[in-house]
């Protein structure tokens, strides 16, 4: 599975970041995607190839359809047809001592929508020119090669811009430490808080702030408090637990906004002036 970063829907396709580590933890259910990922398989040859039970190859393949990751083409084969990918997943985890992101992209593949033909990578005219099986193999693997050659260098690239980012963002952290740390403790000291809540506020106020720094693309326009508590817990929360987090953080969100001028509030929500 190619690794990318951006978390991204498409035709309505969904899934939560830990469903997706549950799906990719587990080493059977990544050999089975792997072979998958290439050639369709039927669950005997799955457990043949494994060499692991039928029912345990089954169990997996259920949990995989269930989350449609891959889906059962049906044949005249009596042993049940064969399985291949239905869903196209990129996934990637950058941590570092300054940042941590986890971004993905899920999308459905099906029949009726081809994602590129050979017209639209630019290479067709002379692709068509080849008329012998051999040369055409050979023409698609040194594509294949230059493209991989392309992603490395996009990766190194990726690589440098990340470890900006991250001085960037240590920066932001000592002039939060220098300059802000101080002030915010007495603003939340004004509620009267105890030794131990001041603490937690500090941290979870500086917490808010890090988490906007760290995609303030998605969030200079307008801060979508929902979205803020996704990015800050990478899990799914149900309503209760949704409901008290908010009431932690949007007063937390109007000190910021009260105390530094480039954030702010607009009657129900905030944003960066930038």
């Amino acid at each position: 599975m190619k690794i990318e970063v951006e978390k991204y829907e498409r035709g309505k396709k969904t899934i939560n970041l830990d469903t997706l580590l549950e799906i990719l933890g587990n080493p059977t259910r990544r050999v089975i995607l792997a072979k998958l990922a290439k050639v369709p398989h039927s669950t005997s040859e799955l457990a043949n190839e494994l060499g692991i039970s039928r029912q345990a190859v089954h169990s997996q393949l259920v949990f995989l359809s269930e989350k449609e990751i891959i889906e059962k083409i049906e044949t005249d084969d009596k042993r049940g047809g064969t399985y291949r990918i239905k869903t196209d997943i990129s996934l990637s985890i950058d941590i570092s001592p300054d940042y941590y992101g986890v971004k993905y992209n899920v999308s459905e593949i099906s029949d009726d929508s081809k994602i590129i033909q050979l017209k639209d990578t630019g290479c067709s005219p002379d692709y068509k020119k080849i008329k012998q099986p051999d040369a055409k193999i050979r023409f698609l693997g040194e594509r294949i090669k230059e493209i991989e050659g392309n992603i490395r260098n996009l990766e190194l690239e990726r690589s440098d811009l990340l470890q900006n980012k991250q001085c960037f963002i240590a920066e932001l952290k000592n002039i939060i430490e220098d300059k802000y740390r101080n002030r915010l403790r007495e603003t939340i000291e004004k509620r009267q808080f105890k030794a131990k809540n001041i603490r937690e506020s500090l941290n979870l106020i500086e917490e808010i702030f890090y988490t906007l720094f760290f995609n303030p693309n998605k969030y200079y326009k307008r801060i979508d408090i929902d979205n803020l508590l996704d990015d800050m817990f990478y899990s799914d929360m149900d309503s209760i637990e949704r409901a008290q987090n908010r009431i932690s953080i949007e007063p937390l969100l109007k000190d910021l906004s009260k105390m530094m001028d480039f954030f702010k509030e607009d009657k129900d929500f905030w944003f960066f002036d930038f």
